[in-house]
């Protein structure tokens, strides 16, 4: 699937965006690579397990899940008015959002819209998703669309709630399966930008493609992951971009610690900060490489984790940087921070060794920069 360089709504998009639609391009490359090599009863496995889970965050149900993943990939079936107005009335009949899970982020669950569009609405939906363009920037686009539709219908503001509204979602997810493309599935540690009106200029919507490109990033990243009999690979060589990789994190991290022993040693003259590393898997090659700052300062412990990861088994040549962290105090042990999904790094394999090193690095300062400020606070 190659972007469409020549059309109007590709041109008005910043360059930083349009790199994010070119990743998705380039990893549903390899992503397409590792479909063929599976039978096709795994590939959907593993899209309805993860798109079950994701749902499961929101507070949604098994009806939502059928929903967002309705429809063959690839189907030339075209969303019609007629369409969006079925789906709008299967929508209406969800139930209310559930209880999350105890580990999921805080935010409301998505909500069914309840009032009937009429076909102004449904036509304005459906020539939204017919917009000639690359097919993450029309999924940004029906979803803005629909949001304005849904705040319209409701008589509700249309601000950031919008994100909370199933609809949105849904028809998005299905402008992406029209084009082999993995379902929307919402981040809930990083609701999207609200739609701005559509009185702006086009390149408005730039933050919210540039969200959704992340998001479809993540999904396809997911899909080649997921293995339900994933074995750590054993006696392979590390790549060269995998090793470098793993080896400006753990410098980076390195060269934060004497900064941020300082700041601790204001509050706690005995506070300590060290950092360690290793690996996940056996015998000297790993699945995933893991760099430790091990922060301690009045009674508190924070384990800060930066993983560099292989994605897919066998790998794919893809790789995930994400970061999380563990706070001890005398209460106990809790998970303090979760880099959102969208907030994660994708390193694809025709990256050089620059390419991606200011966002990996940033990740790291912006993980650096919530643990020390958990564990001040704790």
């Amino acid at each position: 699937m190659d972007s469409q360089l020549g059309d109007t709504a590709w041109e008005t998009l910043p360059e930083r965006v349009r790199e994010d639609l070119r990743d998705v391009d380039l990893l549903r490359n390899v992503w397409a690579n590792w479909r063929q090599d599976r039978p096709h009863r795994q590939h959907g496995a593993a899209r309805r397990e993860l798109t079950r889970d994701r749902v499961r965050e929101w507070g949604g149900g098994p009806d939502l899940t059928d929903l967002l993943l309705h429809g063959e990939p690839g189907s030339g079936e075209p969303i019609t008015g007629p369409h969006v107005a079925a789906l709008a009335g299967r929508v209406a009949e969800l139930p209310a959002g559930e209880e999350r899970r105890g580990n999921a982020h805080e935010g409301p669950p998505l909500r069914p819209l309840r009032t009937a569009l009429s076909t102004e609405h449904t036509l304005r939906l459906a020539r939204a998703a017919a917009v000639p363009a690359h097919p993450v920037v029309r999924a940004a686009h029906t979803y803005a669309e629909c949001v304005r539709v849904a705040a319209e219908a409701s008589g509700e503001e249309p601000d950031g709630g919008g994100a909370t509204w199933a609809l949105p979602w849904v028809l998005a997810s299905r402008v992406l399966q029209r084009a082999d493309l993995p379902p929307l599935l919402l981040d809930p540690g990083t609701p999207p930008p609200a739609p701005v009106d559509k009185r702006d200029p086009e390149d408005e919507l730039a933050p919210l493609v540039s969200h959704m490109a992340r998001l479809v990033t993540g999904a396809l990243r997911d899909e080649l992951a997921w293995d339900p009999e994933t074995v750590a690979p054993t006696g392979r060589p590390v790549p060269p971009l995998t090793a470098v990789t793993r080896r400006r994190v753990l410098d980076h991290v390195r060269s934060r610690r004497g900064s941020v022993a300082l700041l601790l040693s204001a509050l706690d003259p005995a506070a300590t900060a060290t950092v360690t590393s290793g690996d996940g898997g056996r015998g000297g090659t790993a699945a995933h490489w893991w760099t430790c700052l091990e922060l301690v300062a009045d009674g508190a412990s924070m384990a800060l984790y930066v993983v560099v990861r292989d994605v897919g088994s066998p790998p794919s040549g893809v790789l995930a940087v994400t970061a999380n962290a563990r706070l001890i105090t005398p209460a106990g042990v809790r998970r303090a921070l979760e880099m959102s999904r969208s907030e994660s790094v994708t390193v694809l394999p025709t990256d050089c060794v620059d390419d991606r090193w200011p966002q990996v690095r940033d990740l790291v300062d912006e993980a650096v920069s919530r643990a020390v400020d958990e564990l001040t606070r704790g």
